[in-house]
This record gives structure tokens, C-alpha cells and sequence, in this order.
């Protein structure tokens, strides 16, 4: 009876540490949340990583934002006191940013296709990405853009995205990954005028884990990247910009119609561990409308939902 009984606690317990690696596995991929178990997201932080999560800002040498302005607010106790580290992208690999829980990518218009594809396998050994703005737009030196026709039968002779890349004959489809394609940035075809509103962020789901308790309508009034989304992608648009009116700009001759309500946050992959900004994540946070509850829910959504 008592070696029955001690056999059942044996498989009790080897089907508890089972259903445990599981729900580890689970949450490490983003399947599921840590805070599916109360306290569960400190539990995995301190068992896992052994401590608080861990933010990484990679930046480059130009382009939109300042990641010494982001590092100061995201270390600010009154806004995350999170624990920040920022590195050029000139010095990243796999090997040193694989342990840091968060990266943030921004002032990186020039990212080379190997180090899109550095940033896309960290997601899929479960890290979480935050992309912004026009970060990658530029490629290096040798590296080669993907024409619509090396994509889609029958497409046109003409490149789809500067984040669609050739790498080799392989496709390199960062458009996909983060899906959204690049248009222009807002302040280099507009004239802009410091701390005059340009529009309006319109958030589309208020109970999504990057925008619970904001405001459904927030004033904008920094550079933002104009994109639109990327119909190959499967992805969730949850935040829009509404400029008022269509933006229409004649250049030379040529008229553009970038359309409005043009898509400002964006998640995609396993457990939405990507998520696009189409501005520095600091322009929420400057001037004389600080909105910190945008930065508070992107830490929080990205790291503890």
C-alpha cells in the first residue's frame, strides 16, 4: 500500500515538473503571459533570469532618435527605473545580445542585412523586439534590395520595401517580420513646426497590452515614419495615426497621396514579440504634453503580459 502510494507521489510529482517546463516553455515563447499566474512574471524574471528583465537599445549612426535621451527615461524611477544597457549595432552579435530580455532598435537608418537577420533569429530564440521609426531603411554597402518580382510570380520589376532584403538567392523578408512597409518620414516631406500638434494617435483595441488604460485619442506632436502595412504579414495594427485629412505632398511634379489613419503601433510574430513604433520611443516623453504611460505599457506589454 505504501509502496503504491509512494508510486503515485512519484508520478504526481514528475507530471507537476512536466506541466512546469511546459508552462515555462510556454511563456518564454510568448505563447503565453507570465502573469497568467499571480506573481508569475517575478517568479519567471528571478528563476529564469535571475533577476529583473534586462533592456538592450541598439543604435547606429543616424536616423530617428536619440538613444541617450531613451536610456535617461527609460532608467528614470519615476517613469520604469529599468535596468538599460545601450550598444552600437556595430557590435552586436547573436552571442551578446541573446541574454537581454528586451532590444530596442533605434537612430539605426543603416542596418546591414545581416544584422536584420541577427535581430530576427534573437526573436526566435525567444527574445522581444521593439523596432522604430526608419531604423534599417538604409542598407550597406554590397547589400542587395528584393524586387517584387523575385518575391511574387508575376510581380513588377521594381524593389518592395528598403527592410526587404537578398541575402544570396535568399530572401531576407524583414518587411514581413516587423509588417509594416517604409514609406517616408513625416518631417522630411512636411514642413514641421516644433511643439505644434500634427495629429492624432488613435488607439484601436484599449484592452490590448501595450495601449490598457490610454487615453483612446492622444495629440502627437513629434516626427513620425509614414508606413503602411504589409499585406503578406500577419500582424495587428494596434494604434493608427489620423492626420486630419489625407496627406497629399507634390514634389516636382509628382503628387503623392500617403493616405491617412496610417498604422503607428504594430505587433506581429509568436506572442506579438515584435512590436513597431513609427517614432522614437522618447518623442512620447519630450516637450510640454509628456505622455509616459505609452513607455509604462510598452515595458509592461512587452515584458510582463
Amino acid at each position: 500500500m505504501d509502496q503504491d502510494f509512494s508510486k503515485n507521489l512519484l508520478h504526481v510529482g514528475v507530471l507537476l515538473v512536466l506541466l512546469l517546463g511546459l508552462l515555462l516553455a510556454l511563456i518564454f515563447t510568448g505563447i503565453l503571459g507570465c502573469s497568467i499566474v499571480p506573481g508569475g512574471c517575478d517568479i519567471y524574471y528571478l528563476v529564469i533570469k535571475g533577476g529583473a528583465p534586462t533592456i538592450l537599445i541598439a543604435y547606429g549612426e543616424s536616423g530617428m532618435g536619440n538613444h541617450l535621451e531613451l536610456e535617461n527615461i527609460l532608467k528614470r524611477r519615476d517613469i520604469l527605473g529599468a535596468q538599460t544597457t545601450i550598444m552600437p549595432i556595430d557590435r552586436l552579435s547573436i552571442g551578446n545580445i541573446t541574454h537581454y530580455d528586451l532590444v530596442i532598435v533605434e537612430h539605426a537608418k543603416k542596418i546591414c542585412t545581416s544584422q536584420l537577420k541577427m535581430f530576427q533569429d534573437y526573436v526566435i530564440r525567444g527574445g522581444r523586439l521593439v523596432w522604430t521609426a526608419d531604423a534599417g531603411t538604409d542598407a550597406c554597402e554590397g547589400d542587395s534590395l528584393l524586387l517584387d518580382s523575385e518575391r511574387n510570380e508575376g510581380g513588377k520589376e521594381e524593389t518592395i520595401s528598403p527592410w526587404a532584403r537578398k541575402d544570396g538567392n535568399k530572401q531576407v523578408s524583414f518587411d514581413q517580420f516587423i509588417g509594416v512597409n517604409y514609406l517616408a518620414n513625416y518631417c522630411e516631406i512636411v514642413q514641421c513646426t516644433p511643439g505644434e500638434e500634427i495629429g492624432r494617435i488613435e488607439i484601436t483595441n484599449d484592452s490590448h497590452k501595450l495601449t490598457y488604460g490610454l487615453s483612446p485619442t492622444i495629440p502627437f506632436y513629434s516626427n513620425f515614419s509614414l508606413v503602411e502595412s504589409n499585406k503578406q504579414a500577419t500582424t495587428r495594427i494596434v494604434a493608427t495615426f489620423d492626420y486630419g485629412t489625407n496627406i497629399v505632398v507634390n514634389n516636382a511634379g509628382t503628387t503623392t497621396n500617403y493616405g491617412n489613419d496610417l498604422p503607428f503601433i504594430v505587433t506581429g510574430q509568436i506572442g506579438e514579440r515584435v512590436v513597431y513604433y513609427a517614432t522614437p520611443l522618447e518623442n512620447f516623453v519630450q516637450g510640454e504634453r509628456p505622455n509616459k504611460a505609452i513607455i509604462e505599457q510598452m515595458y509592461r506589454g512587452m515584458l510582463y503580459k
